[in-house]
């Protein structure tokens, strides 16, 4: 029995001419397909953006289509690579494709590596574009495991792909990264921090010095001591070849801006900031006022309403010692007597022996 590492994924990249001895009705074809598309070039309809439309329809009336199954690589031979996302990928040329491919992957790759001598180094190009997507990914066939490169995209190709699930395999650092090995070297020489501590982070030491020489170079900045930490935090979490140029920046990033305050410098800037504070402070405590008064008018209200229902508590009131009264005089009034009938009816009753209980 294999294990995981005995196994390495192979694709193979298939040129134009074994796909026409593969399918001999792509090849009867071939001569209406390069006629079709020759007519599209000179119409200037293959100058698209790249991006898929929205609209079933206007994909269904492109030339190419496919539905593309995007994988996250840090190394050519990664066994398992990690599934990003999925879209169609659409267009009625092969430089369509190939820029709706580029806009769907460019922000998941990252700067180019290079080896020299098996030493990682990055590529003189700091930001990848279109052209260098080749370096960037590769393509297979799902269902025929076959692997392509962006160079192996014809319109033969193409056609036969339409409404196929294509793997699309993007490589972060570009496919002169071969081996988990030389990833391993790119990340320690690289993106790894260059003085890190002993739970393998940037040391923290680093953070209080950045923070301090950011604090010095932005003097039109306020903030916490706390709020520097975490630009220069940052800063040493990122990737070694941008740091200079996020040290080097005017502004914080975006998200840290809430944390920073801009300054004036001038004396007449400071007056017009405070005068412009004292009018915001005003209009605020205004609106408390205002409030305040809602709320005491409110209170007068309820005041009111308490009033009228204790008076008519004190009416309620009233009115059942009133009840009382005369509920007391009517048991004075009608007071049982003793009468000259109920004498003889009482002189008529005599005493019985109780036999039923001895």
């Amino acid at each position: 029995m294999k294990n995981d590492s005995d196994y390495e994924e192979e694709e193979y990249l298939v040129s134009e001419d074994e796909m026409e001895a593969e399918d001999p009705i792509a090849s009867a074809l071939s001569p209406v397909i390069d006629s079709d598309c020759s007519n599209i070039s000179e119409t200037g309809d293959d100058a698209g953006d790249g991006i898929p439309s929205d609209s079933a329809a206007e994909k269904e009336e492109k030339l190419f289509l496919f539905k593309g199954f995007f994988f996250e690589r840090f190394y050519r031979n990664q066994l398992r690579p990690r599934e990003m996302f999925r879209c169609d990928i659409d267009g009625n040329s092969t430089q369509d494709i190939i820029q709706s491919l580029w806009e769907a992957v460019k922000k998941h790759v990252r700067r180019e590596v290079v080896f020299r001598d098996e030493d990682p180094n990055w590529c003189d190009k700091s930001e990848p574009d279109c052209e260098d997507i080749a370096r960037f990914v590769t393509l297979q066939d799902k269902e025929k495991k076959k692997g392509f490169s962006i160079t192996d995209l014809k319109h033969r190709l193409l056609v036969k792909w339409r409404g196929k699930h294509i793997n699309v395999y993007v490589y972060v650092y570009s496919t002169n990264v071969g081996t988990n090995s030389q990833y391993q070297c790119l990340l320690r020489k690289l993106v790894a921090p260059q003085t890190p501590d002993r739970s393998g982070a940037h040391s923290t030491k680093d953070d209080a010095a950045l923070a301090n020489q950011l604090r010095d170079k932005h003097r039109d900045l306020e903030g916490h001591f706390s709020s520097w930490l975490l630009w220069a935090n940052l800063i040493n979490s990122s990737p070694a070849h941008e740091r200079e140029r996020l040290k080097l920046a005017a502004t914080p990033p975006l998200e840290l801006t809430k944390y920073f305050r801009w300054t004036p410098v001038s004396e007449a800037a400071r007056l017009q900031s405070v005068h412009r504070g004292m009018v915001v402070a005003n209009t605020i405590n205004e609106g408390w006022m205002k409030g305040i008064a809602d709320i005491k008018q409110d209170i007068a209200l309820a005041s009111k309403i308490l009033q009228g229902v204790a008076h008519k508590v004190e009416v309620l009131e009233s009115r059942g010692m009133f009840g009382s009264e005369i509920c007391s005089a009517m048991e004075t009034t009608m007071r049982p007597e003793e009468t000259e009938l109920s004498k003889t009816l009482s002189a008529d009753v005599t005493d019985c022996e109780d036999i039923d209980h001895n």
